[in-house]
């Protein structure tokens, strides 16, 4: 590892009561973790935080209110950069999924869609000697590798392809709530972490002539004039994307600045390559005219991510392009269920994980993924008790 990884092991206090720790979603015990690479145990570390995951979450965690976030070092300087630390420790030391257990032997699990949560579900139970077949309707890793480089390289997503492939069978399947009935049938226990799959529409007159963010991200767009409508981590990427490629790009806001659900830092990044902004605006119609569209915003009233009110005081905007990134939901013909604040959904042997549970972000899908698949593995042990 190079000399400003080792400089960063070195800032490390090894806290008693570690508050990086306390802030990271999977409870890693961080400063085990630099111990380890202090002493040069570097495929050990990995192994301990005991998941494929770790370079992708060293990209794209909000590490600021995470582990950085919770270095005691930080409140009067600089924290411990562990999510540098993690990103090149598992670029140099990818994680190795291999069996290391038997409490599973014998089991088959179905994964159904082949993201984060799912494939950490799938090595975990493999690594205690289960079976499993994953179920994905596109390719391992879509959402991942729709991520702009600029901001997670592929080359990590690459790592972790990698790392999975050949440890399960995949069949390139959509699952609809029928076949999901047969799976249950058929398996052991079925982990459904489709994510997000349905995009929410504008839903004003005209909306189909909007590109949904996935399409922009491939580069199926017109470019020129860009509008993107939403606030979250997808239209920052949608509009830094845009821009990279030329555009002349505006980011439309319903709610104010300090209410966008997109990271700090990528609405900074995104203001520094010169995205513009509107905030306090909405969508109302989008029309085409001679290959061009005419988009007409109407100024809006927001209290907070809660009331929100649509004036009358509207204006256009011509341009090329309106790229609608304001959301998605799971798709409810796979499994109609309601989010609550278990620990995870469960419909007999039916879990729900990720997205399709209403989790947010990349570590909160490993965090579902590792948690089912635990009490999986926690069950079977107090059998063989």
């Amino acid at each position: 590892m190079g000399e400003n990884i080792k400089k960063q092991l070195g800032r490390c206090l090894m806290c008693a009561h570690p508050t990086c720790k306390e802030k990271c979603p999977l409870s890693n015990d961080i400063p085990s973790v630099i111990g380890l690479l202090r002493n040069g145990d570097y495929a050990k570390a990995v192994q301990t935080i005991g998941h494929p995951f770790g370079e992708i979450c060293g990209y794209v965690c909000p590490l600021d209110k995470q582990c950085q976030g919770g270095c005691i070092l930080g409140r009067k300087g600089k924290p411990v950069l562990t999510g540098v630390i993690e990103r090149e420790l598992f670029a140099e030391y990818p994680y190795v999924i291999e069996r290391c257990g038997t409490l599973l032997k014998g089991k088959h699990y179905a994964v159904v869609g082949g993201g984060v949560s799912g494939l950490t579900f799938a090595a975990k139970v493999y690594e205690q000697g289960a079976s499993v077949t994953v179920y994905e309707k596109d390719e391992l890793l879509s959402t991942l590798k729709l991520i702009p480089d600029f901001r997670l390289p592929q080359a990590a997503v690459s790592r972790v392809e990698k790392a999975v492939s050949n440890k399960f069978t995949v069949v390139r399947e959509q699952i609809d709530g029928e076949r999901l009935k047969t799976l249950q049938n058929r398996f052991d226990g079925v982990y459904v972490s489709t994510g997000l799959t349905l995009d929410y529409g504008l839903g004003v007159v005209g909306q189909n002539f909007a590109t949904n963010y996935r399409d922009c991200l491939k580069g199926n767009y017109q470019q020129g004039r860009v509008v993107v409508i939403g606030g979250g981590n997808s239209a920052m990427d949608c509009a830094r994307y845009a821009k990279k490629q030329g555009s002349k790009v505006v980011v439309a806001y319903r709610r104010t600045e300090q209410d966008m659900p997109a990271f700090t830092r990528e609405i900074a990044e995104a203001k520094a390559e010169g995205v513009e902004f509107m905030f306090n605006v909405s969508p109302v119609k989008l029309m085409q005219n001679d290959g061009r569209l005419s988009l007409t915003l109407a100024k809006t009233v927001s209290v907070g991510r809660g009331k929100l009110t649509v004036t009358d005081e509207v204006f256009d905007i011509d341009c090329d392009s309106v790229i609608s990134a304001i959301g998605s939901k799971f798709d409810s013909s796979i499994l109609s269920c309601e989010k609550n604040d278990a620990q995870f959904l469960q419909y007999g042997n039916v879990y729900l994980g990720g997205d399709a549970k209403q989790g947010k972000l990349v570590v909160d899908a490993v965090y579902d993924g590792m948690t089912v698949a635990n009490t999986l593995i926690e069950n079977a042990r107090k059998i063989c008790l």
